[in-house]
């Protein structure tokens, strides 16, 4: 049976760069009429942006991506605990059948798999086993793209503007995240990898809310992974799930396994 197109749970920027399903998008260097004029130099500007991303992992959050494809759009929903390391994240992948959604779901050490699928050829795709994928004790699991630390590739930006209110603009050496963003995006941008374009923003006390890495598909199309940050302080709940619904032993077909 071929495979869909599952990378991992939450591979998102991969399964659409390699789908090409990114949408052009316009993001206007210059200041609009009424927005502050560009103030801060690239060394504070870096500063700022370096702050901002390390405020994520202070408090719970809400983080929503996507791909801002004209299909209908694949996305993934983030509610995270950085300091307990517990949380869920949902991905919803459109296929031509419908719709896969992929839950990680991570209690602390232990991360649970289910998903969803729009047929049944697939049996433990049933959408009700959560597959067991780490444990103490056991090996990592595969991981590809790390959406809850996505805000740490800001740390390699580079000729770092301010281009409004609390707004940014740059470049980013995405060949030091490969931690973050695994093999796949790697695989993808080649040597582009070295000088990525990004926007983003911080908000009034200096968490960031938005952020756009540019990309480039494989047919030279310009491409984004949109990353807005919210709800920060929410109650974020992760419990194991009921025993008679975990499954032990993933198969290779589950994303992590």
């Amino acid at each position: 049976m071929q495979k869909p197109k599952l990378i991992a749970a939450g591979v998102i920027l991969a399964v659409a760069v390699a789908a090409g399903v990114w949408a052009f998008v316009t993001t206007g260097d210059e200041p609009d009429e009424g927005r502050p004029a560009a103030s801060a130099g690239p060394t504070e500007a870096i500063g700022v942006l370096s702050a901002a991303a390390g405020k994520v992992d202070q408090q719970t959050y809400r983080l929503a991506l996507s791909s801002g494809g004209t299909t209908g759009g694949d996305a993934t929903l983030v509610l995270w605990d950085p300091k307990a390391k517990r949380g869920l994240e949902t991905t919803s992948l459109k296929v031509p059948t419908g719709e896969v959604k992929i839950e990680r779901l991570t209690t602390g050490p232990d991360v649970y798999v289910r998903i969803s699928a729009p047929d049944r050829r697939v049996p433990v795709w049933d959408g009700k086993t959560w597959w067991h994928v780490g444990a103490p004790g056991s090996p990592p699991a595969q991981q590809g793209l790390d959406n809850t630390r996505l805000a740490s590739t800001l740390s390699t930006a580079t000729a770092v503007r301010q281009t409004g209110a609390r707004e940014y603009a740059g470049t980013l050496d995405l060949r030091r995240s490969g931690a973050v963003l695994g093999d796949g995006v790697g695989g993808v941008l080649g040597d582009r990898a070295a000088a990525v374009p990004f926007t983003a923003a911080v908000d009034e006390q200096g968490r960031l809310v938005r952020y756009r890495i540019e990309l480039a598909s494989q047919q030279s199309e310009v491409a984004q992974l949109d990353l807005t940050y919210s709800d920060f302080g929410l109650p974020v709940s992760a419990d194991p799930p009921a025993a008679d619904l975990v499954g032990e032993d993933p198969p290779a077909n589950i994303p992590g396994a």
